[in-house]
């Protein structure tokens, strides 16, 4: 890998492109399984617009807008836009596009629409030419720019119920008992409203269309109790047909007009969305595939799960009508919940499996590049995970912690006992041979209403350390003001106490160094690494917390003053031998960031990629990882720096062994890759085996059974083993930077 020094200090070089493919960059798991939720947002003779979701946690996200122009492929839109009318699609902010041109252009100096009752998504109701104000004001949109051309009776904001080229409806209550009117109004004639209807169908109405003279709705049948039932009304705006009911089975929230036909769809509770549609001649049809519709002259447009996902026309909703594919939708890739990296290694938690899963999937960097094994199923998880060397730690859906090695090997370090402790898993770090987790003990009951439904409430969350030799866990003798800010790499730990200082300890020896002072601000994160130690703060300006983020590291070998670098809204932080990776956000509202990175030692940064809102992020060595907005994991390649291998102490090398018995097993936990390896066994000064010991996740195993490089059983005694190693940056050192021999003694017995 390239690397360039200058007066002693390593430059920064390309950092990492969003888009996956740049630069090396690449999906880690782009698995397209999961099935997607189609929305007909509205249908003209110029095209269709629709929007294409996912259910998250029984709750529908918004992946992505398309348009698909009449006898042109669909294309993707930015967020906003969700309504059609005409050759215009409009969006938030009174932005508009014509369709089959992504070009947008923002209406200017003009009154918003007016915004029409029970919705809450920040646009109002539009017709091919424009829309109407609250305040009654015509906006006409053209292509050189909007401007107010007529002014109408004002409909008022929540009384705006449809509208389309000829005119408008709205509804008002005209009495206490939910009644209401529906009122329509002509452009061409807008002093002279008609009363469509102000009795009989029209209490607690909604759903209501607007096609030319037609007009329908739709009230739930409230004679019925519990309502289990709607009618659909379809009347005239000019009288030439009187009001026609029908019963439809459910609650019906849309409803669409297509020539001499009615459309519908219901959502009820934990029932299936249905929709279908009523002829002129009043025969019904229906379907459980579609659960949403819009109406375009003589035919219905409507969204299709079977047999694949799409958009799709017919004449009639069910039963045997024709249809046509207008659009295909194809299946989406999974929500990544978390993601972490180690030498060699990616796991991530996803929604792969009908419960979150748990997968890894091996890299390597030929040529600076990332290569990418098959994916492989590591089971279920609900949060984590952590990756180094082998191990990956996570905890499953019952609250049980487990380390799960490469070969299958799986160890519960900690399950929950009811209404005495249960661990948190959102902030586990595996490092040499060390977990950092954490527990949260029993705080009391939490009881209904509807009382007595209780459950056990938990807090107090206690940062422990495991130790993968004994398989002990021990709580750890530090103040932290709260779970996040504890951080372990080999035998170094940092952590911020309850006045905001950040501390380092040396499990190894005790020695204790302060990072940081204590302070004002808030210290929302804190990473260690090798020599460094990082945080990020948080202050507020009264309105914004953490409208201003400091990250700040420091060398403590050195004891040099800390570097900082301005952010906003920065949340977690991670260090490698040379950056730190951290997220910033334009504001605290959910919405995507952005990932960047920092060079250990200066003020240097670069843009890594979009990240979405809070996403998961990890960094080793000279690799990144991340969670893109799209919900994607992706993997690509960081700037080059040298950071010379170390050992993280406390490695498992047992103090005896008896080779009748079982092989001396050895393992040592290394902070990167190590391809050049060697574990030498001497009495005194003289080399009795040398044992392979190369890497390529950062574990460094060897195991001895006792016999000299010629095969000979060699007698009982002690012997001293030395560790050796060396990659491209450098020789094997010590965590601390030291450069004498990691070594120790072996003592075989009979």
């Amino acid at each position: 890998m390239r690397k360039r020094r200058l007066a002693g200090m390593v430059l920064v070089l390309g950092m990492v492109p969003a888009s996956a493919g740049a630069a090396g960059v690449q999906d880690l798991n782009r698995v397209l399984f999961d099935r997607p939720y189609v929305e007909v947002l509205g249908a003209s003779p110029a095209g269709v617009l629709y929007k294409v979701s996912r259910l998250d946690l029984d709750v529908l996200v918004e992946v992505a807008t398309w348009v698909k122009p009449t006898g042109a492929p669909a294309y993707q839109v930015e967020a906003g836009f969700k309504r059609l009318a005409g050759d215009k699609i409009f969006g938030t902010g009174n932005r508009y596009q014509y369709v089959g041109t992504p070009v947008t252009k923002v209406c200017a100096d003009v009154p918003p629409p007016a915004d029409p009752g029970g919705r809450y998504d920040g646009l109002g109701l539009y017709a091919s030419w424009g829309w109407i104000s609250s305040a009654g004001e015509r906006v006409d949109v053209t292509p050189t720019g909007c401007r107010v051309t007529a002014r109408y009776p004002a409909p008022g904001s929540y009384s705006l119920a449809a509208m389309d080229d000829t005119g408008w409806v709205t509804v008002d209550a005209v009495g206490e008992d939910g009644d209401k009117q529906l009122t329509y109004r002509s452009y061409a004639d807008p002093t002279h409203p008609r009363v469509i209807a102000d009795g009989g169908h029209v209490r607690y109405l909604g759903a209501v269309s607007l096609n030319g003279t037609a007009v329908a709705w739709a009230h739930q049948d409230y004679t019925q109790q519990p309502i289990s039932s709607s009618f659909v009304v379809r009347s005239s705006t000019d009288g030439s047909a009187p009001p026609k009911a029908t019963r439809i089975q459910g609650w019906v929230v849309a409803s669409a007009i297509a020539g001499g036909a009615t459309g519908w769809t219901t959502c009820q509770g934990a029932q299936p969305c249905a929709t279908g549609s009523i002829a002129a001649s009043g025969a019904q049809t229906s379907t459980t595939e579609t659960r949403s519709l819009a109406g375009d002259r003589g035919r219905f447009v409507f969204d299709t799960l079977q047999p694949t996902p799409g958009v799709d026309e017919a004449a009639a909703i069910g039963g045997t009508a024709p249809r046509t594919r207008l659009a295909g939708v194809d299946l989406l890739p999974p929500v990544t919940r978390a993601v972490s990296l180690g030498a060699g290694g990616a796991v991530y938690v996803d929604t792969q499996l009908p419960a979150d899963s748990l997968s890894r999937r091996f890299y390597a960097r030929p040529a600076g590049a990332v290569a990418l094994t098959a994916q492989t199923k590591l089971g279920q998880a609900a949060a984590g995970p952590s990756r180094e060397g082998r191990r990956t730690a996570y905890l499953d859906a019952a609250g049980v912690l487990w380390l799960v090695t490469d070969d299958g090997v799986r160890t519960r370090v900690f399950a929950p006992v009811v209404r005495e402790a249960i661990v948190d898993g959102s902030n586990l770090r595996i490092s040499g041979s060390r977990l950092l987790w954490w527990k949260a003990l029993y705080t009391g009951e939490h009881c209904g209403p509807p009382a007595p439904d209780c459950s056990p409430m938990y807090g107090n969350y206690l940062p422990m350390i495991y130790d993968l030799r004994t398989g002990v866990s021990t709580q750890l003798a530090i103040t932290s003001n709260w779970s996040h800010p504890v951080d372990l790499w080999g035998n170094y730990l940092a952590w911020v106490d309850d006045k905001n200082a950040v501390w380092r300890r040396d499990l190894a020896s005790g020695a204790l160094l302060q990072a940081k002072p204590a302070g004002t601000a808030l210290v929302r994160s804190v990473a260690v690494h090798d020599d460094y130690v990082a945080w990020a703060t948080c202050a507020s300006n009264g309105q914004d917390d953490c409208v201003q983020s400091l990250i700040g590291h420091r060398n403590l070998q050195t004891k040099a003053a800390a570097i900082t670098i301005t952010s906003a809204h920065t949340a977690h932080l991670k260090m490698s031998g040379g950056h730190v990776v951290f997220d910033t956000y334009p504001s605290r509202f959910p919405g995507a960031g952005t990932l960047k990175v920092g060079r250990l030692g200066t003020t240097a940064t670069g843009v890594v990629g979009a990240l979405r809102w809070q996403a998961s992020f990890d960094v080793h060595d000279e690799t990144l990882a991340w969670i893109a907005p799209d919900d994607v994991a992706r993997i690509g390649p960081n700037s080059a720096f040298v950071a010379y291998p170390k050992y993280l102490g406390n490695g498992s090398a047992p103090p005896s062994f008896n080779p009748a018995l079982r092989l001396w097993n050895a393992e040592f936990g290394i902070s990167k890759a190590l391809p050049t390896c060697a574990l030498t066994i001497m009495s005194g000064t003289t080399v009795r085996r040398t044992l392979n010991c190369a890497t390529t996740n950062g574990s460094a195993r060897a195991d001895w059974d006792g016999r000299d490089s010629a095969g000979r059983l060699l007698p009982p005694g002690a012997y001293t083993w030395t560790l050796t190693g060396r990659d491209g940056d450098g020789t094997l050192r010590w965590w601390t930077g030291a450069t004498h021999a990691i070594t120790g003694t072996v003592r075989i017995v009979s």
